[in-house]
């Protein structure tokens, strides 16, 4: 979180003060620091320039298209999973030729629309669906560039909702049916099966995991490569976990990337989602209302579960920082709240908080990443602006719904 900051009593995003937002935009909003996504961007492009790769960003961790037209900008290409977000990515000036599709479950319109766009590659998830691949990519005289995704049976220390590289996960095809579907590949004369791609889940602090499906991974392209089968791409997924209080450790990831694929004539591909966007932004919000009971003392804000899910749906926890400073402590438990009439919404539990008042603002932390992505219009709210700073300065990436056009819908 190095972007914000506190100058004095004062939160900050770059050089501009937040509370300045505040008087001239209504809470809750997201703010991003376009110096964050741009180092974020850096920290990739400077460990990986000397190897054959591409950076392709998961645009369901945000699908902001300012925010994509900056990605785009600084030459990276796109993950998507459905047929909005390859639109999205076109429009943002992100060539169909750097774009991987994922995703379990394309429909038979989408594998269309991609493989007419370009796709660099389709990530195939099944059997069934690669003979769909094969099917439409004959209809339309297109050889089409296929991943088969692996499931290594993996399983990190992370949230169970958030994991899908173990065999009782929906993602990937078995290890040990991959080799047969290789050797079956004359049978697709639409499809070049040019390599594997695996993704073992979200939010993973620790290297173990990743090298564990990198043995396994390697293993099998070391036994198909043997039947004379060329693997031209490793796609490696993201999943790489932010966290304020521990970083994680880059240049030893892409050493042992490094270590088991490269090869001169293979890229490997990444997609980074939560470590390009999670860290560049902070959900600001305002206290409505702060009632005290026996036990604790609820702070009711006016951000919900609708607004930043992940709180409600994995039990995320995000640091949370007012917006001025305070060196006065509370002594009760605090508890922060959404006005969402739901008891999962709440956003953190904490014994060390400062002194607040009604009326007063706060910042929710790293919430750059499933946050307006995964936002929604329950209990009939908008969903909120956001914007951007670049220094001293900021604009609105994204316009505060209005609840007339809502109602009307």
């Amino acid at each position: 979180m190095s972007n914000f900051q506190y100058q004095g009593e004062n939160l900050t995003c770059e050089n501009l003060e937040i509370d300045s937002i505040t008087r001239d935009l209504e809470t809750p909003f997201y703010c991003y620091s376009s110096k964050k996504i741009r180092d974020n961007i850096n920290k990739y492009k400077n460990n990986l320039k000397n190897s054959n790769s591409k950076i392709c960003f998961a645009l369901k961790a945000n699908s902001n298209i300012e925010l994509i037209k900056i990605i785009a900008q600084q030459g990276l290409g796109a993950d998507v999973v459905s047929m909005g977000e390859f639109q999205k990515a076109l429009k943002a000036g992100i060539s169909g030729k750097d774009i991987v599709f994922s995703g379990v479950g394309k429909t038979q319109k989408e594998i269309e629309f991609a493989i007419k766009n370009h796709c660099f590659q389709i990530n195939a998830e099944s059997l069934s669906e690669i003979k769909k691949i094969n099917e439409i990519a004959q209809n339309l005289n297109i050889k089409q560039n296929i991943g088969i995704r692996i499931n290594p049976d993996v399983k990190p220390e992370t949230h169970s909702k958030i994991t899908t590289g173990s065999i009782e996960n929906k993602f990937g095809i078995p290890i040990s049916e991959v080799k047969n579907l290789f050797n079956q590949s004359n049978l697709f004369e639409n499809l070049n099966f040019n390599g594997l791609a695996f993704h073992i889940g979200s939010q993973i602090m620790k290297l173990e995991p990743f090298e564990e499906a990198c043995k396994i991974t390697n293993q099998l392209v070391k036994e198909i490569e043997n039947n004379d089968f060329k693997i031209k791409t490793i796609d490696v997924g993201g999943g790489i976990g932010i966290d304020d209080d521990e970083e994680f450790q880059f240049e030893n990831y892409f050493n042992l990337i490094d270590l088991y694929f490269a090869k001169k004539d293979r890229m490997i591909i990444f997609e980074p989602g939560r470590t390009i966007i999670g860290n560049t932004a902070l959900l600001i919000s305002k206290i409505l209302y702060i009632k005290e009971t026996e036990d604790k003392i609820f702070v009711v804000i006016d951000a919900g579960m609708n607004d930043f899910m992940r709180p409600a749906l994995y039990g995320a926890v995000h640091d949370i920082l007012p917006i001025l400073k305070s060196s006065s402590i509370e002594k009760k438990t605090i508890e922060i709240v959404g006005p969402i009439c739901e008891t999962s919404d709440k956003f953190l539990t904490s014994d060390n908080f400062q002194n607040v008042n009604e009326g007063d603002f706060i910042a929710i932390s790293n919430a750059g990443a499933y946050g307006s992505s995964m936002s929604s219009n329950y209990n009939i709210r908008p969903n909120i602006a956001e914007v951007l700073v670049n220094d001293k300065k900021f604009s609105i990436i994204r316009k505060r719904q209005s609840l007339e056009d809502l109602i009307n819908q």
